[in-house]
């Protein structure tokens, strides 16, 4: 009966959706952004428990994006809700009513029957509406056994809100389990618990569980949600989902050794098979209205690394057998490069041709000068096809200088940047060698260099292995690394800081956390998070919906199984990356997504590396990993489950994007200027590589026309013509000047490093720029000009600019130019933040606001509260620490610090005995670590004050430590009393008044943004005391000079001329020989400053400027003497 039945669905599934396999269960899950009932940790959980299953959740937390668009709404087989949701407008209500109506499933889950009180309507189709609760641990009853959204549910005990509801609706309702009474209900009879109900063709399935993660987390739950799902859907969904689960090959296992279990399961998790490509894909999920399809697999691709496309749009993959530990003796092994074509259009390969072969362990490539640069530590590679039969023909060493101790730590993710650069990165095996007669030597972050080899420059310092690089449209670099580090921004240059360990790039991501959606992944460390980060491409074609272009970055969990994504948005003048959960997630353990790139036909083009074993160190051993190893010569553990016969590439196709076929081969100079206008910013890119590396010089008529257009072609345009030496000083000035803040962004990156670009950075107005990402652009340009007394002097004025000084990244630049605050007399400490700093509030043991972390140790420790006296030093108690065997321990407290704010953080500390390893008896900030920490206080002492002056790099939330050990182990007893964390205010010398006396006239000129005066022209009638009022309303300090006739030019010039000269800002900017009228201060923005002074007696037109190197040009003006 059951083989009859399973053949029925077949058909009936193939005759209504020509689909002889079906399909899982669709679920879009509305959630909300709110740490209560708080779907954004409980929904991955539900993912992850119903993963296996192949239930599907696409989650937001939007309910226009959930209900505006039922075209949207209506691709899935049902809607869950579990969120606080206050209103619906009534095009959202039309949209839901009638989704559930016409046959779809509705889920609304424990605080879902709060939501949408504008609609009484919404109750009733709920079956009714939460009215209040109290709490309490119980197990709801099932009183309809049979029923399959309940049937064989185990018993749901713990803690849960024990809701009660009201407005109940009966129509087509059943009742499934109900709460009975407990001590403090308003009646005594059982509670509805959960029920469903139908409303038209469709099914509702409601439960009140649901609270907190103590019954999310149970797996009673996760089965009820499952079963009320199934039910949900319906009959003609769930048969649809019965055939596909049918006809998936199932998951299968077998026992083997060479398993590491760095989580310490009870036992390790066993060895699945592998499955082909077609299996493969039916245990993954994508999001709806994606598809994932299969463009190349094993036998034709093995191990692919890497991959890139050429201007004819066939893709080129750098397949390695070798890796990690097949070291060969002078670098000859079995990998090579593979050219794979789709000559038929139907989107999958069917022509391989080996490009070059014999290298050993190859890790990236990428094009340039019509050949190929592939990354094979210790070299950089140039390769040529020069009779165009698809093989190279020569091979040349750009560099050399790569480590090779670590396979999985050399360079990687070659491309070609904005600047006609080559951008890659490279992790801890690092760089050391010579490039063109300079010595570099870098580890774990990115760098770029000329494609000729001939420049070399690291940018940004990562925290760890770094294995992803990604360039947005507008050309700024972020990147992804191991270990909870997976969105970085790299936001100041290396070079900035002349050799100076300081913060060139931050992780800007809101959770390192990934989510798979399946409980067996195996990490070596940073479980449940990016412990293997890689790549961070952006969505930069119509191969994605429209709120994601430009925005939303990708990047590969393969430890998790999955690719992730994260929402990158502006935040002052750096960024902020929003996690926003899995793009694609499988259940197949073979699954392991290692690049992931725009494609040509503007879809996202993925690597799978398809191998059970990703992790390469540390080598397992009997208390780390369960068995002990060995270590290769790649320094990745021996493992004999490597698989060196798969590997997949899959494209994931979205569903409204629809761009034509489009290739640049052989492409005219014409057609590649119109292609930097293109859509897809791989085609932009390339277009952009040929028409430099080509030397198209007779386009750059038509390039300068593209200045005029939005960003992005703006932006291609300019670094083409600057690429090809075309970039004439006028057309650059423009730029600098553009109304599109991209565009200036770029135009200041592409000065020269020389006093020409210097000029011509304070000819414009984008050191006082609005926009935070051109004005960080420009304090980096300025920078990197020679730095000497001027430009300190110069930093020193901007950072006297309250929104430089606060900002973590505008600050950083000008710190490195040496920049002190100008008129600084001294500070002021302010109020102490920390909470309970004397101990004098107690809770148990510890005093009130204060937790331990202990870091290690052996032995007996102690953390608690003092009370004899010679052990306090202030009030009636002190904190004391103590360790027999030996600790790195600490109380701490948690505090709010402001970005670019100096702060004071000081303390008594009494020690006895204290010994050992560490710095014994300290205070420190954790998250700054070494930087802001006081000395260490050993052996015995009685009470000694510590303090630190340190500044805060970024706004964050960070904690004090009272420190016993730090860097080491230290044993003995240390007594802590009066920490104290204060702001240290800054007392600037007041700017001179100007005399205080009746004036015969006011006026008022303000300094404004675009460097420029808010008048021209100033009238005033000679020898009349005049008292001109000069508000600065622009982002940087001017001042305003009016001199005698005639001398406005010389005057200009002569000011450009002291922007490297010593004591000229104390002049501000004033030539010693300029003839002077009057004339203000350096006024800081948001300031005024009142200028009196007698009108000279001769009639005339007299010049006034800003003598801020640089403004002259702009900010003039004159003040017309009348008689």
């Amino acid at each position: 009966m059951k083989i009859k039945r399973l053949a029925l669905i077949l058909y009936l599934v193939v005759f209504c959706f020509g689909n002889t396999y079906g399909s899982p269960v669709r679920v879009l899950f509305l959630g909300h952004e709110s740490k209560l009932h708080n779907s954004n940790e409980f929904y991955p959980m539900l993912a992850e428990a119903l993963g296996r299953d192949a239930i599907y959740f696409d989650y937001v937390t939007s309910v226009n994006q959930a209900l505006d668009n039922k075209l949207y709404l209506n691709k899935f087989d049902a809607l869950l809700l579990y969120a606080n949701h206050p209103h619906l407008s009534s095009n959202q209500w039309k949209n839901l009513l009638s989704y559930v109506k016409s046959g779809k499933g509705f889920i609304p889950v424990h605080c879902a029957s709060w939501c949408f009180s504008n609609v009484p309507a919404y109750d009733q189709l709920v079956g009714g509406r939460f009215k209040s609760h109290q709490g309490a641990v119980f197990s709801p009853r099932v009183v309809k056994r049979n029923h399959p959204a309940v049937q064989g549910i185990g018993k749901l005990e713990a803690w849960d809100e024990t809701y009660f509801h009201e407005r109940h609706n009966p129509k087509n309702r059943t009742v499934l389990m109900v709460r009975d009474p407990l001590p403090g209900d308003p009646h005594n009879h059982p509670e509805p618990w959960t029920w469903v109900r139908t409303e038209g063709k469709g099914r509702v399935f409601y439960t009140a569980s649901g609270h907190d993660e103590r019954v999310w987390e149970k797996a009673e739950f996760h089965q009820l949600i499952r079963q009320g799902i199934l039910w949900a859907v319906g009959d003609q969904v769930r048969d649809r989902y019965e055939i596909f689960l049918a006809s998936r090959a199932p998951l299968e296992y077998e026992k083997r050794d060479h398993i590491p279990n760095y989580e310490k399961r009870p036992e390790p998790l066993a060895y699945q098979l592998p499955l082909s490509p077609e299996e493969s894909i039916k245990h993954t999920q994508v999001p709806v209205g994606f598809k994932l399809e299969l463009f190349a697999s094993e036998p034709d691709i093995v191990n692919p690394i890497y991959f890139q496309w050429d201007e004819s749009g066939r893709l080129w993959v750098v397949e390695t057998v070798d890796y990690p530990n097949e070291l060969k003796n002078g670098r000859k092994g079995n990998d090579r490069i593979k050219i794979c074509e789709d000559t038929d259009g139907d989107g999958k390969a069917d022509k391989f041709t080996i490009f070059a072969d014999g290298f050993n362990i190859p890790t990236s490539l990428t094009f340039a000068r019509g050949g190929v640069i592939l990354a094979h530590a210790p070299d950089l590679l140039f390769l040529q096809d020069t009779d165009g039969d698809d093989q190279a023909d020569t091979r040349e060493i750009l560099f050399t200088g790569f480590g090779i101790n670590d396979t999985h730590a050399g360079p990687s993710n070659l491309r070609y940047g904005l600047d006609n650069w080559i951008y890659g990165t490279v992790g801890y095996s690092g760089f050391k060698g010579e490039v063109n007669g300079e010595e570099h030597s870098f580890r774990s972050g990115t760098f770029r260099f000329k494609s000729d080899g001939s420049k070399l420059e690291f940018l940004h310092q990562y925290n760890n292995n770094t294995w992803g690089i990604g360039l947005n449209e507008q050309g700024d670099i972020f990147g992804s690394t191991a270990n909870n580090n997976p969105s970085f921004f790299g936001g100041v240059p290396s070079r900035v800081h002349n050799g100076e360990k300081r913060m060139t790039a931050k992780m800007i991501a809101s959770s390192p956390r990934f989510y798979p959606i399946t409980p067996n992944i195996r990490q070596v460390d940073a479980f449940n998070a990016y412990t293997a980060g890689c790549g961070h491409a952006f969505a930069t074609s119509s191969g994605f919906p429209k709120s994601w272009r430009n925005q939303r970055a990708f990047v590969c969990g393969p430890t998790g199984h999955l690719l992730g994504m994260y929402d990158v948005r502006p935040k002052g003048s750096g960024f902020e990356s929003v996690n926003a959960y899995s793009l694609v997630a499988s259940t197949d353990e073979w699954f392991s997504p290692i690049v992931a790139e725009v494609g040509p036909d503007g879809n996202l083009w993925i690597a799978d590396w398809y191998n059970f074993i990703i992790q390469h160190n540390p080598t397992p051993n009997l208390n780390r990993g369960g068995y002990d190893a060995q270590r290769g010569p790649g320094n990745a553990h021996v493992n004999p489950n490597r698989d060196r016969q798969h590997g997949r590439i899959y494209r994931m196709v979205y569903e409204k994007n629809h761009a034509p076929m489009f290739s640049l081969e052989n492409a005219s100079r014409q057609k590649l200027v119109e292609a930097l206008g293109h859509d897809n910013m791989f085609w932009r890119l390339t277009a952009q590589r040929l028409l430099v590396d080509r030397g198209y010089r007779k386009a750059v008529p038509a390039l300068i026309k593209l200045l005029s257009q939005p960003a992005p072609k703006s932006l291609h345009a300019l670094w083409a013509l600057h690429g090809l030496g075309s970039l004439k000083q006028d057309l650059h000035a423009n730029c600098l000047t553009s109304n599109d803040p991209a565009l200036r962004r770029n135009a200041v990156r592409a000065l020269s490093h020389d006093l020409k670009g210097q000029q011509m950075l304070h000819d414009g107005a984008t050191l006082a720029d609005k926009d935070l990402l051109v004005r960080l652009a420009s304090f980096v340009k300025l920078a990197s000009f020679p730095q000497d007394e001027g430009t300190r002097d110069i930093a020193s004025l901007l950072m006297r600019v309250e929104q430089n000084a606060k900002d973590e990244w505008l600050r950083l630049p000008l710190e490195s130019l040496g920049a002190v605050e100008a008129n600084l007399v001294g500070y002021e400490k302010g109020p102490n933040l920390l909470p309970n700093p004397s101990f004098e509030l107690i809770d148990g043991k510890l005093p009130k606001g204060w937790k331990v972390r202990t870091y290690s140790g052996n032995g007996a420790m102690e953390h608690t509260i003092e009370t004899v006296g010679k052990s306090v030093k202030r009030g009636r108690s002190s904190l004391r620490i103590s360790s027999e065997g030996g600790h790195d321990t600490s109380a701490y407290a948690s505090v709010q610090i402001r970005s670019g704010v100096r702060y004071s953080l000081s303390a008594w500390i009494k020690t006895e005995s204290v010994e050992g390893g560490g710095m014994g008896a300290l205070l420190n900030v954790h998250e700054l670590q070494q930087k802001a920490m006081t000395k260490g206080i050993r052996k015995t002492n009685d009470w000694q004050k510590v303090e630190i002056f340190f500044v805060s790099p970024s706004s964050r939330s960070v904690t004090i430590n009272c420190l016993f050990g730090g860097w080491g182990r230290s044993k003995g007893k240390a007594w802590f009393d009066d920490i104290s964390l204060n702001e240290m205010m800054p007392i600037y010398k007041e700017i001179e008044k100007a005399e205080n006396r009746t004036v015969d006239l006011d006026l008022t000129i303000d300094a404004i943004p675009g460097l420029l005066f808010s008048k021209t022209s100033l009238r005033a009638k000679s020898g009349k005391w005049l008292k001109l009022t000069f508000n600065n309303t622009d982002n940087m300090p001017h001042n305003l000079v009016i001199i005698a006739p005639g001398t406005y030019d010389a005057v200009g010039q002569a000011t450009d001329l002291m922007m490297a000269k010593p004591g000229a800002a104390a002049r501000n900017y004033i030539p010693e020989n300029a003839k002077v009228i009057a004339q203000t201060p350096m006024v800081l923005p948001g300031t005024k400053y009142d200028l009196i002074f007698q009108v000279p007696t001769q009639k005339g037109n007299y010049p006034f400027l800003c003598t801020f190197p640089g403004h002259w040009r702009l900010m003039k003006g004159q003040l017309i003497v009348q008689p």
